[in-house]
């Protein structure tokens, strides 16, 4: 089979992604085949979303993307855009291990009752002082060498800027809009998503956020089948030309043993931001397939194991999660941490309560995250990190699910619960008009696709 790319770049395969492919063995189930059917960008796609006055989406081809309208329109925040002052001498400072502001003002030889003033004038979220290691700090002086104006650059969009005058300091939030520019990518499965995604022009990051989407509904690790098909919708964000990073996902559709899955991001009234199928349905369930990322399933449920370590035939009430050590592992669902320590052979251990009835344990962790008996928990926080405490072989999770009291098997009994949340009859109309257009596209890009493959395909 010929491959087929209607997009310029070409993926770039380095240690960068090596590494991302031993860490995401959960993505990359190897299947038979060579070959990967990518196709990106769509004429029809920039005719209807030109006139789509909500967020949109980036990748890595300008000449197949589209500016759309102000992203105010949708979320109704109006941001500031500062346009960069070339008046000042700019000298930066890059925040190390240790560093705080005083050093930095050592460094730059500024008097201590200039760093005195600038944190009187502090209050609040207008903070300079507070310093996190890897920040850019800009010291911006004017042409007789005195400091007008410092700069905590948090983001290339986002900074905390003091100025000096006369009067004192007076310190500020300034924003930059991005231009943003939508795309979109198409890959057929021959051996891995993670494969399929890096052949149609995806990065590793949206490759991941694709999977997250769906990885309530799909298995990536057992359920995946050689000639499973996504496209995707996709944001490139830019400054003054200049590209900076890719935005969120918008839209995707999935095929899975040819059953296809639509995905339309949507933020609702209240500012809650999901993905959401044709109907408004969430595709969000009340618990995640799987705690973390991982290599392989070293250990499924069973009623009967010979234990690796003691040599004991025993019930093995969870599945084990191989994965390298200090892996994120996330909270399966909403509760609240009931248990944080030392569990005998499960070694460091937390276990939520969800609700009445349902409990999720984590066992064998390296260390715990922030969150302490008591405090709730939100679905994907992260509550701790593999390892191989207790009575372990080798770095994994052991992962429990309880219901009244009663070890189900984590893997299957997801199917049993409660479904997903739909969006209130208030939501739908609104919710309607964001997606009908971006469905459109997904249906004229698989068309698109569809007719170049045959024409190139046929004698």
């Amino acid at each position: 089979m010929q491959m087929i790319c209607v997009h310029s770049p070409k993926p770039k395969f380095g240690i960068r992604m090596r590494n991302f492919i031993n860490r995401l063995d959960a993505i990359c189930h190897p299947f038979p085949g060579t070959h990967v059917l990518g196709v990106v960008g769509s004429l029809l796609l920039i005719g209807t979303l030109i006139t789509w006055p909500t967020v949109g989406e980036t990748g890595d081809q300008p000449d197949k993307t589209m500016p759309i309208p102000a992203l105010s329109m949708l979320t109704g925040v109006t941001n500031e855009r500062v346009v960069p002052n070339n008046r000042f001498d700019v000298r930066t400072e890059r925040v190390q291990n240790g560093d705080s502001l005083s050093r930095l003002f050592n460094r730059q030889n500024l008097k201590p009752q200039l760093l005195h003033t600038l944190t009187q004038a502090e209050t609040g979220g207008n903070r300079v002082s507070q310093l996190n290691a890897g920040q850019t700090v800009e010291f911006r002086y004017t042409s007789d060498n005195s400091l007008a104006e410092l700069a905590i650059i948090q983001s290339p969009f986002h900074q905390t800027v003091a100025i000096h005058s006369e009067a004192g300091w007076n310190i500020e939030q300034r924003h930059r809009e991005p231009e943003i520019y939508i795309e979109q990518a198409q890959a057929t499965i021959n051996n891995s998503l993670f494969l399929a995604g890096a052949r149609a022009g995806l990065p590793d990051n949206l490759i991941m956020e694709l999977a997250d989407i769906y990885g309530h509904l799909i298995d990536f690790v057992y359920e995946i089948r050689e000639g499973d098909r996504f496209i995707v919708t996709f944001e490139k964000r830019y400054l003054d030309g200049e590209f900076i990073e890719y935005g969120n996902i918008l839209a995707a559709e999935f095929v899975n043993a040819g059953e296809s899955f639509l995905a339309v991001r949507y933020t609702d009234s209240q500012g809650d931001t999901g993905y959401y199928d044709e109907n408004g349905v969430s595709l969000r369930k009340a618990f995640l397939r799987a705690p973390l990322n991982f290599r392989r399933i070293s250990s499924n449920f069973k009623l009967a194991r010979k234990h690796p370590i003691l040599g004991k035939m025993r019930a093995h009430k969870g599945t084990d999660y191989a994965a390298s050590a200090g892996t994120p592992i996330y909270a399966a669902g909403d509760g609240k941490i009931s248990f944080r320590g030392t569990k005998g052979g499960y070694g460091r251990t937390v276990i939520i309560k969800h609700g009445n009835s349902i409990e999720t344990r984590y066992a064998h962790l390296s260390r715990y995250g922030k969150y302490k008996p008591g405090q709730k928990v939100k679905q994907g926080q992260v509550i701790g990190y593999v390892g191989m405490t207790g009575l372990a072989t080798g770095p994994h999770l052991h992962y429990e699910f309880i219901v009244s009291g009663v070890h189900r098997n984590p893997r299957t009994i997801l199917d049993k619960l409660p479904k997903a949340k739909t969006l209130p009859k208030a939501e739908i109309a609104r919710f309607e008009r964001i997606a009908e257009p971006l469905i459109a596209s997904l249906g004229a890009q698989r068309s698109h696709a569809e007719l170049a493959f045959q024409n190139v395909t046929q004698p």
